[in-house]
């Protein structure tokens, strides 16, 4: 009896096999074919990944180390990578403005810098952020120039500016100014399609997502 009951297990076993064995060939051909279409459509459109549009880039108009006034509509189609810093900031933004740095000399390589992409550094401490300390503080970091673009407002310009980009901003009594750092990439047609925080503000990072969005034109 034992004997039986195993044959006829195993019999079931071998039946329920021999049935699902091309329902499982089928199915794994079908997932085969659907990742070798999803390739093709990866090579045929050039770029893994789209960026979405989160919402209009609000204009402004600052002035420059060279006093011109200067908004996001006078730079026309280019992509914009926007920060917010000031001079006299003892921690994040020297890191900002290191890696906004290694960015530039990639898209200079790349040679993206200035003609297809500008930054743009405006100050949140426009009192103590005069001309000539900003251009000594872009000086510093070799920064500036080549597609850089160091901006300042009045004191009511740059509230409505940091007000308009969700900056918030808290004077601290020894000096210092407490802020959200955030980094706005801004496409050619003037409409944030990203917005970075320290940890995301990678150069090989944003220069993908320049690639991404250069690419659907």
């Amino acid at each position: 009896m034992v004997l039986n009951l195993r044959v006829f297990i195993n019999l079931l076993i071998l039946i329920v096999a021999v049935f699902l064995f091309p329902l499982h060939v089928n199915a794994h051909k079908k997932e085969q074919n659907h990742n070798e279409e999803g390739q093709e459509r990866i090579k045929s459109s050039g770029r893994l990944y789209q960026l979405a549009v989160i919402k209009p880039a609000p204009d402004f108009a600052l002035v420059d180390l060279k006093g011109e006034r200067l908004g996001l509509k006078d730079l026309k189609d280019k992509i914009k990578i926007v920060n917010f810093i000031y001079t006299s900031c003892p921690s994040m933004c020297p890191i900002i403005i290191r890696r906004l740095s290694s960015l530039q000399q990639v898209l200079k390589r790349e040679r993206l810098i200035g003609e297809k992409v500008e930054i743009i550094s405006i100050t949140l401490d426009p009192e103590r952020d005069t001309v000539q300390k900003l251009k000594n503080y872009a000086d510093g970091f070799r920064a500036g120039g080549d597609g850089w673009l160091f901006l300042r407002g009045t004191v009511e310009q740059t509230k409505k500016v940091l007000l308009d980009y969700d900056i918030w901003v808290k004077k601290l009594e020894d000096g210092t100014i407490d802020h959200v750092m955030r980094i706005y990439f801004i496409d050619g047609k003037n409409r944030i399609r990203e917005i970075y925080n320290l940890a995301f503000l990678q150069p090989e990072l944003v220069v993908r997502d320049i690639e991404v969005v250069l690419s659907e034109n």
